[in-house]
C-alpha cells in the first residue's frame, strides 16, 4: 500500500506540474515536508485575472472587437485564468463597454453603459421582439447561455431568448 501511495504522489505531481508549465506564468518548487524527509510540490499559480495586450486575444475576439466596436479604444484586456486554464477573456473599452470572451474567441456576453449594443451583433429575433414590445428600450446587456440568451435592456428589464432569437420569458 505504502508502494501506491507513492506512485499516486509522484504521478500527481507530474500531472501538476505539467498542467503549470502549460500556463506561462506558472512557478513550481519542490519543498520538503518538516516532519519527514519527503517532498512535495506547490503550485503557485498566476494571478486569476492577468493583463494582456490587445495582439494576445484569439484572433476571433480581435477581429469581434475592431468590426463592432471600430470607433472605440481599448482601455485594457484581461485574461482570467481558473485552475491553470484560461477561462475567458474581458476587453475594456474607452466608452466603458465591456466584452468577455471564451477561449475560442466567441463573444459571450456584452455590457454597456453609455450606448447600445450594436444591431450588427444581436439576432435578428431578439432585435425585433424588443422593437415591437419595448420600444422605449435599449438593449445594454447580452449574454449567451447554454439554452441561448439573455438580454437586459433599460430600465432592468431581463428577457430570456432561445438560441433562435424566439422569446422565451421575462426573467424576474
Amino acid at each position: 500500500m505504502n508502494r501506491f501511495r507513492k506512485m499516486v504522489t509522484v504521478v500527481t505531481a507530474l500531472f501538476a506540474m505539467q498542467a503549470a508549465m502549460a500556463q506561462d506564468d506558472a512557478q513550481i518548487t519542490f519543498d520538503k515536508l518538516p516532519a519527514k524527509d519527503q517532498s512535495f510540490v506547490k503550485i503557485h499559480s498566476p494571478k486569476d485575472d492577468v493583463q494582456i495586450t490587445f495582439d494576445k486575444l484569439p484572433a476571433k475576439a480581435q477581429s469581434f472587437v475592431k468590426t463592432h466596436f471600430p470607433k472605440e479604444e481599448v482601455a485594457s484586456v484581461w485574461k482570467d485564468i481558473e485552475m491553470l486554464r484560461v477561462e475567458d477573456y474581458t476587453v475594456a473599452l474607452s466608452n466603458g463597454t465591456k466584452v468577455e470572451f471564451l477561449p475560442n474567441g466567441e463573444w459571450k456576453e456584452i455590457k454597456l453603459r453609455r450606448s447600445e449594443i450594436p444591431a450588427s451583433i444581436i439576432p435578428s429575433g431578439i432585435r425585433d421582439y424588443v422593437k415591437k414590445n419595448y420600444a422605449s428600450s435599449t438593449i445594454k446587456n447580452i449574454k449567451k447561455k447554454r439554452y441561448g440568451y439573455e438580454v437586459e435592456l433599460t430600465g432592468d428589464i431581463d428577457l430570456e431568448f432561445n438560441s433562435k432569437g424566439k422569446f422565451l420569458r421575462v426573467d424576474d
